[in-house]
């Protein structure tokens, strides 16, 4: 369900030899086997050696649509995004009946968050040919993009229908039903994502845990994806401790600590550590479906700060709120772009004096602080903060945080703090679609773009909160 290099239908000019040759060697003297074997060299990552190639080919070619068509798909994988959807748009020009090609560019479209215009690139693939499945798969996704999500279901309905067998379009299928808050069908679904190859699969010789009698038995969950799910799932292993088994958790480094004090759990191992010996396993995003809970029941505080107060914050006469904020994603995908906060829409906050602003901000976007010339207004806990027993520390003693989607969020909702998640647009499944309250935790609010890019819209409501949230705090409430 990925794109496609070559055009559509496949064209046997195309076929790659397999056996490797090197380019523009001498016995390589026809355009075609060029051709061929750039393909090679792209299907098999070499990205740079590919581009090189297809620019070269260019000269002898500047209209040929199966060229700027490749170039369009590795200029993709490289980053490259505006000069993929022109490639992609000159391909096209020479063949627009193509459904492939409309596919493709409705991919780059996607790619540099057009999801309006994608869509319609991706119609015309499908009513060029109403079985090409890779048009339903792609169409579905950006459907999903644009909240849209009922129609979305359907493409990808009709993209199982058209390949049953796609591990891809069943993951994606099932995102969109989590989105849409269909968790027990959602869960369900998505265990097709174990299939796919990005999936860590555990080289454990114990078999995997299938939902049946767990009493007497030793568990080990285990962190499949990012720091979020340890912290979002983790709360299921209170209902494993009910079933009457020895819950084992093995996870990141600088959760250890934050685990090892919860009572639910018996032994905590950091990855990289010997683990202990157990009888079964689990992934920790699998327990939703395992576990079979009430998903509409409501979730109490199952995380909490140690006892002993690592970090301690300060506070100033004047000061009603004690306020936490978290701005930036630490990664580089554009998902993470498209998730951060500007630093200078906190600033608006700073010249308050009954507010008391505290960056819990981890990684290189620490430096907005000093860089935007707040070292004076906002203090950097942040820099002192090395796990999340520490961030849990300086939570308990904050008013409110303030955060994008980032692990520091779900610690907070999941110690049941009031907690403030600002979203994009496109929010990921495990906020849903719409409302301002969370599916998992009961103390957390939710504040979503109005559209894509739109923070302004979101700090205005936010900026009104704060104003209703100090009246009800007198000075003498503040937290402790």
């Amino acid at each position: 369900m990925s794109d496609l290099s070559t055009i559509h239908p496949l064209r046997h000019e195309s076929r790659a030899s397999i056996t490797p040759t090197p380019l523009f060697g001498r016995a390589v003297d026809t355009f075609v086997q060029q051709l061929r074997l750039a393909g090679q060299a792209l299907r098999a990552g070499r990205l740079d050696e590919a581009i090189a190639s297809y620019l070269r080919l260019l000269a002898q070619r500047p209209y040929h649509a199966e060229l700027h068509n490749s170039l369009g798909v590795a200029l993709r994988q490289v980053g490259k995004l505006e000069a993929a959807v022109s490639h992609h748009r000159l391909s096209l020009a020479e063949d627009p009946q193509n459904p492939a090609l409309h596919t493709n560019l409705g991919n780059a479209l996607r790619a540099v968050n057009r999801p309006e215009e994608a869509v319609k690139h991706h119609f015309r693939s499908i009513a060029l040919n109403r079985d090409y499945g890779d048009g339903f798969f792609n169409l579905a996704l950006c459907l999903r993009d644009l909240g849209r999500i009922e129609e979305a279901v359907g493409c990808f309905t009709r993209a199982l229908t058209l390949n049953p067998d796609s591990k891809r379009a069943r993951t994606e299928l099932a995102i969109a039903q989590l989105l849409r808050g269909d968790l027990r069908e959602g869960f369900a679904t998505y265990e097709a994502r174990k299939r796919l190859p990005e999936t860590p699969t555990p080289d454990f010789a114990q078999p995997a845990w299938d939902g049946g009698p767990i009493k007497g038995k030793r568990i080990l969950l285990y962190p499949e994806q990012g720091l979020s799910d340890v912290l979002l799932f983790v709360r299921f292993a209170r209902e494993l401790k009910r079933r009457g088994a020895k819950v084992l958790v093995l996870c990141q480094l600088p959760l250890k600590e934050l685990l090892a004090n919860v009572d639910y759990i018996d032994d905590v191992v950091a990855e990289g550590e010997s683990l202990p010996a157990f009888d079964v396993h689990a992934s920790m995003v699998s327990l939703p479906y395992l576990c079979e809970p009430d998903f509409d029941a409501v979730s109490d505080p199952y995380l909490a700060a140690p006892s002993d107060r690592l970090i301690k914050l300060g506070r100033l006469d004047k000061a009603r709120l004690r306020i936490g904020i978290y701005w930036a994603a630490n990664g580089v995908q554009p998902i993470d772009r498209l998730r951060s906060v500007p630093f200078t829409q906190f600033l608006s906050f700073t010249g308050d004096p009954e507010l008391l602003i505290f960056s819990l901000q981890g990684g290189a976007r620490q430096k907005d602080i000093q860089q935007f010339g707040a070292t004076g207004l906002v203090h950097d806990v942040g820099r002192g903060i090395f796990d999340f027993a520490e961030a849990a520390s300086a939570l308990s003693q904050l008013d409110v945080l303030i955060s994008i989607d980032a692990p520091i969020a779900h610690l907070s909702a999941a110690m049941g703090l009031k907690t403030w998640v600002l979203l994009p647009a496109h929010p990921d499944w495990r906020w849903q679609l719409g409302g301002t309250r969370a599916p998992w935790y009961p103390t957390a609010r939710l504040f979503r773009q109005p559209k894509v890019g739109d923070w302004d819209s979101v700090f205005t409501v936010i900026r009104n909160e704060v104003e209703l949230l100090k009246l009800q705090m007198p000075l003498s409430a503040s937290s402790e």
